[in-house]
């Protein structure tokens, strides 16, 4: 029997292509999956360009695995293989580089299925959260951004096949379904009677489909979070996920108007309070970018005054990566690499206050928390995207909690 390995870097996107490529490797008996690539038969890894450290480290993966299991098959998809399929040969001449446009065909190049078919994640047994990719592409070329260069047409999933992957899951005991793509807000489809459906209301089609579930977003622009999409969101509160992911990037408009971001930090400040408004215990999360070109410490010191001041519930922050191709990486301008480092590590440390006052805020609550994991310290998600921690074993899939401390950024509770 063939062994297979399997490898994901970067976004939810990749994470669910390479979940669909393993369901199909693996359908009909004939493979089985390895964690070590080093008694693999086949290796696939699932790369991502984003920055250069997730370019480091693919090649460095790729690296490992031609020294040490030279005899494996290794397959290399994903951005960075769209990107750059010269890099990927020069850390692993024997790899067989299969870009984006071509990634749904790699069980067929494999001898594992026909393509193409159903796109979908049918199985996922056992499991109780799922990512489930409906849209692909961007066409936004903001100035640090190689994505557009890499996924640049728009598309989305028919929403009759979405519909059915969805009660496939829910069916099979999924009961977090967590909708991806790269600009999310874009789905924009017709149904089979020729109607338009948009992205909300696609969430009104989906929270409609019978079961229990839960549905959460991930990341969303801010010019996508409309009044129309927060009526949606609020009129569905109880199987929507009251917890937002909102790039901001720069919270200082002289740099938003370099990297080409189509908004104002005054603009963002107004579009969250409408949701929060709405919605007054909803958790909204954010990338920051630090050290863009031409980010002088006094536009840096403005950025993070407004992020303190918007009280987000957690950050993602990033060091800015130069990108071959971008319009950014050809400026002169660039932050000194010491600089970007302490830079990152201030806005770090306002990351752990946030997502820190972020938990006190939910002491004396009941939420409804996902079980990830067992164990003596079983620990789970709740619908407001805060990790929660149980004094002993809650049971599986989707149970009440009473939040009754925290500790740091993780909440304490015990089952309701």
């Amino acid at each position: 029997m063939l062994k297979a390995f399997f490898q994901t870097f970067g976004c939810r996107v990749n994470q669910y292509e390479t979940e669909v490529l393993r369901e199909k490797i693996l359908a009909g008996g004939l493979s089985k999956e390895t964690e070590a690539f080093e008694n693999a038969d086949l290796c696939v890894i699932n790369t991502c360009t984003v920055t250069k450290e997730a370019d480091k480290d693919a090649l460095r993966l790729l690296r490992r695995i031609s020294r040490r299991n030279p005899a494996a098959r290794l397959v290399v998809t994903g951005c960075l293989a769209s990107r750059s399929p010269k890099e990927i040969l020069e850390a692993a001449p024997a790899a067989t580089v299969v870009g984006n446009d071509a990634k749904e065909h790699i069980p067929a190049l494999l001898g594992c299925a026909p393509a193409p078919a159903f796109a979908g994640v049918t199985g996922l047994a056992g499991r109780t959260r799922a990512f489930v990719k409906i849209q692909d592409g961007c066409n936004m070329h903001c100035a640090y951004c190689i994505i557009p260069a890499i996924r640049p047409a728009l598309s989305c999933k028919p929403i009759g096949e979405l519909e059915t992957e969805i009660r496939g899951l829910v069916e099979r005991g999924v009961r977090e379904l967590v909708l991806c793509g790269v600009r999310l807000g874009r789905y924009l489809v017709r149904d089979e009677r020729g109607r338009r459906v948009d992205f909300p209301g696609m969430l009104d089609l989906l929270l409609d489909l019978p079961g229990d579930f839960r549905l959460r977003l991930s990341s969303l622009e801010i010019t996508d979070l409309t009044d129309r999409l927060v009526d949606v969101l609020v009129r569905r509160e109880g199987k929507l996920c009251p917890s937002f992911h909102v790039p901001l990037q720069s919270g200082s408009d002289p740099v938003l108007r370099r990297m080409e971001r189509w908004y104002t930090a005054g603009f963002f400040a107004r579009r969250v309070a409408a949701l929060r408004e709405r919605w007054p215990d909803a958790g909204v999360f954010t990338d920051v970018m630090v050290g863009f070109p031409g980010e002088t410490r006094a536009l840096y010191d403005e950025s993070r005054r407004f992020i303190a001041e918007l009280g987000f519930s957690g950050l993602h922050v990033f060091r800015y990566s130069k990108r071959p191709g971008t319009p950014a990486a050809r400026w002169k301008d660039h932050v000194d690499e010491d600089e970007l480092v302490d830079r990152a590590r201030d806005m770090r440390e306002l990351d752990g206050r946030l997502r820190a006052d972020f938990a006190k805020r939910a002491v004396g609550s009941r939420r409804r928390v996902l079980v990830e994991e067992g164990g003596a310290h079983p620990e789970g998600l709740s619908e407001h995207f805060l990790r929660v921690r149980f004094d002993r074993p809650p049971g599986d899939g989707l149970v009440w909690a009473d939040v009754v401390a925290t500790n740091g950024p993780l909440a304490l509770a015990q089952k309701a």
